[in-house]
């Protein structure tokens, strides 16, 4: 018993605090900089506060998940996938939201859950164990269909709250796994082929503000509301230059003309007051903690172990081209967090229940060759 203890403990020593403190980082920024963005917003003065207290839950999350052998939530896989499931049809049946015809949120003990964003970590566990247990069926096409369904599936559940931006992040996790798993080009070809149709029905049941902001990205439809966004995002980060209007000093944020600040925009916010120097740091730590975390990827002793940490790091790494994307007018408009900056509770933990799966990864990475 004493040996095995000696164990845990020297395992905790592969635990990368480099990724820690880079995610510690970011949302210190992210406090920081929600603060600002609802300097002059009284409805939401205890926003940094909250967030604060999410970022602690967080790191206790993250402690607490890496703690567990990835490999015991493997061995529930099903049960997850059908957790996930259970939790997008209810948020369907019995959401809550201040917009109709949107569901997105549960409110369970006075507490606002997105399911949709709990099902990003939890899915990647389930899909990562599916995937892992057919590698040895990696050239029957069969196989590629069934994983593409089981990421499919959830994706729909969440498009149809509707929540486009975020069924497609599901989607790009569910690839970028797919390609680690060697996922072969003609299945994707083929997959695609057949997935043309549902895009196309997808299409016909946006509503049309969704539709507008695709059209207006492509050039094809002007779209007052989202050019307007788009217009003082820019005229923000242009305000700030080199070193920034300084906290709480940019024009658009101080009177308001820059929607959704804390959120979807909140790089503009930080670009804005901190300039192009806050702005390149920022984007530095992003590169340091996905560094991080696909050299858990390649350190990891099982497919498994090398899924989830894919998995996590294509979300992160997506999300946020998407997210700064937007803010420069390169990508579409969407109503995507800026990982670990953007306010909001159920992404925040949920990142963090994703860093503390890989964090799982590398303690417990040499548990397979030791009793394999």
């Amino acid at each position: 018993m004493t040996g095995s203890l000696l164990e845990r403990l020297g395992a905790w020593r592969r635990f990368d605090s480099g990724l820690l403190l880079g995610v510690t980082a970011l949302m210190v920024i992210g406090v920081v900089t929600i603060a600002s963005a609802v300097l002059r917003a009284p409805d939401l003065a205890d926003a940094p506060r909250r967030q604060a207290l999410y970022g602690l839950a967080g790191l206790l999350l993250i402690f607490l998940i890496a703690s567990v052998n990835y490999r015991t939530w493997g061995s529930f896989h099903q049960g997850l996938y059908v957790l996930v499931l259970a939790l997008l049809l209810l948020a369907l049946i019995a959401g809550r939201s201040q917009i109709a015809p949107v569901r997105r949120w549960l409110e369970i003990a006075s507490f606002n859950i997105q399911p949709a964003e709990l099902a990003k970590p939890l899915l990647i566990l389930s899909l990562g164990r599916f995937l892992a247990d057919r590698e040895e069926r990696l050239d029957a096409f069969r196989t590629a269909l069934g994983a593409f369904a089981y990421m499919l599936l959830p994706a729909a559940l969440i498009f149809l709250q509707p929540n486009l931006s975020t069924a497609v992040v599901v989607l790009a996790i569910g690839l970028g796994m797919l390609f680690a798993w060697g996922l072969r080009p003609r299945h994707l070809l083929a997959i695609g082929l057949l997935g043309l149709p549902m895009a196309a029905g997808a299409w016909t049941v946006m509503l049309p503000y969704m539709r507008g902001r695709l059209l207006h990205f492509l050039g094809l439809q002007p779209d007052p509301n989202t050019a307007y966004n788009l217009t003082q995002a820019l005229i923000t980060i242009g305000s700030g230059g080199l070193w920034g209007t300084g906290w709480g000093q940019s024009p658009q944020n101080i009177w308001g003309f820059l929607r959704v600040r804390h959120t979807d925009f909140i790089f503009a916010v930080l670009a804005g007051e901190f300039g192009l120097v806050g702005a390149v740091g920022v984007l530095a730590l992003y590169l340091w903690v996905l560094w991080r975390i696909f050299q858990a990827a390649w350190g990891a002793e099982d497919t498994y172990g090398r899924l989830i940490a894919v998995g996590v790091g294509t979300w992160i790494a997506f999300q946020a081209l998407a997210n700064i994307g937007m803010n420069l007018g390169l990508m579409p408009v969407a109503g995507l967090p800026l990982p670990f900056i953007s306010y909001g509770g159920s992404a925040l933990l949920s990142f963090c229940l994703g860093i503390g799966l890989v964090q799982s990864v590398r303690i417990h990475r040499e548990a397979f060759s030791i009793r394999g």
